[in-house]
């Protein structure tokens, strides 16, 4: 079980056709069981496309950036300093409309598991001593 884990230390792959970044600091690899967190990173024009998790709650913290998601055919615009709450099996996507400004979220999915599929993006960081 590891308590800490650093930006240097933490994988990050890239996603989104090039246009983001997943950064996965906790997670089942890191002893964390119950919950992972991931930095979420995309550029302008940046999409992320609708899908579900089937066990997995999913929280989203917007720290920088606007982008329009859509949870359960609701539309709506989020920003900096906005929450969002996507429940298990809701279907879900994201699109980044702030021109210019990256959209940069801290992401939580309790139920840990559906953050493994940024690790399907080529790893852009190589941790020290590897």
């Amino acid at each position: 079980m590891r308590h800490r884990v650093t930006t240097a230390e933490a994988p990050r792959h890239i996603i989104a056709g090039g246009k983001g970044r997943a950064t996965l600091f906790l997670n089942e690899g890191t002893g964390a069981t119950a919950a992972s967190l991931t930095l979420l990173e995309l550029q302008p024009g940046g999409e992320v496309p609708e899908h579900t998790h089937d066990t997995s709650v999913e929280i989203l913290y917007i720290e920088e950036g606007d982008a329009d998601m859509t949870v359960s055919g609701q539309t709506m615009r989020v920003s900096k300093g906005d929450a969002v709450y996507i429940p298990a099996g809701a279907k879900h996507s994201a699109r980044v409309v702030s021109p210019g400004a990256p959209f940069k979220a801290v992401q939580v999915y309790a139920g840990p598991g559906p953050e493994q599929r940024f690790t399907q993006g080529p790893r852009e960081n190589i941790p020290h001593g590897k």
